[in-house]
């Protein structure tokens, strides 16, 4: 950034200043502003008519299932912060985000034209770049969510291959259990993958008690937070 132009900065739930470009560990309130936002942030953009679905929820039924059908700690560990970065960055959908990198692309391309860029030049030369920038984004709202949590970041590899799978899992079962029936299909991934065994059908939590849920499996997970906010 510039001398003239300051970091933007959002102002969290308890007061706290969190730089969007420098996030650090010290920025991050896991219990309070974390998870009270993600309690509050809908999936599938709200249009879930029986009330807003929050990430919080989708990360405690995710991990509950993950420790139920595998005993895995580690997975469900990475799993209950695997979406944490959208308490700043919000659940932006995946069709949305890519409408967004179309829309970014057209307009580098015409700026291109505009100035005159040789054609041969201009075709794809902003293609995917929103997305680089999203994903730049989250990753470095992860490294300080994971250091304020005290777990490794990046996530080893196989780790993250069973936290991306479990993710695909609870999103087949979601769309089945709140949303409407599909007006054409969604992605072959979707609509290959077999939904994950939950405990009986998904009703929509309220926003208090989807973070309280959070923040208790947040504590379970990693002792040592509990302990902390004990002391």
């Amino acid at each position: 950034m510039s001398a003239r132009t300051p970091a933007p900065w959002i102002q969290t739930g308890t007061g706290r200043a969190l730089d969007l470009m420098a996030p650090t560990a010290a920025m991050i309130d896991l219990d309070t502003d974390v998870a009270e936002a993600l309690a509050r942030e809908p999936r599938f953009g709200g249009h879930v008519r029986g009330g807003p679905y929050s990430v919080a929820q989708h990360m405690v039924l995710g991990a509950d299932a993950i420790v139920a059908q595998t005993g895995s700690i580690e997975t469900a560990q990475a799993f209950i912060l695997h979406d944490a970065h959208e308490y700043a960055c919000k659940d932006i959908m995946t069709p949305l985000a890519q409408a967004l990198d179309l829309r970014v692309g057209k307009v580098i391309e015409d700026h291109l034209r505009l100035a005159g860029t040789p054609p041969t030049m201009i075709a794809g030369a902003g293609a995917g770049i929103f997305r680089i920038a999203l994903a730049g984004l989250k990753a470095d709202l992860d490294r300080a969510i994971h250091a304020a949590a005290g777990h490794p970041w990046p996530l080893a590899p196989e780790i993250a291959r069973r936290v991306a799978e479990w993710d695909l899992a609870m999103l087949a079962a979601e769309r089945r259990h709140l949303l409407a029936p599909a007006p054409k299909p969604w992605d072959p991934a979707v609509e290959d993958w077999a939904p994950a065994k939950l405990k009986g059908r998904i009703q929509v939590w309220p926003w208090p008690k989807a973070a309280d849920e959070w923040r208790a499996r947040l504590h379970t997970y990693f002792p040592h937070l509990a302990a902390k906010r004990a002391a």
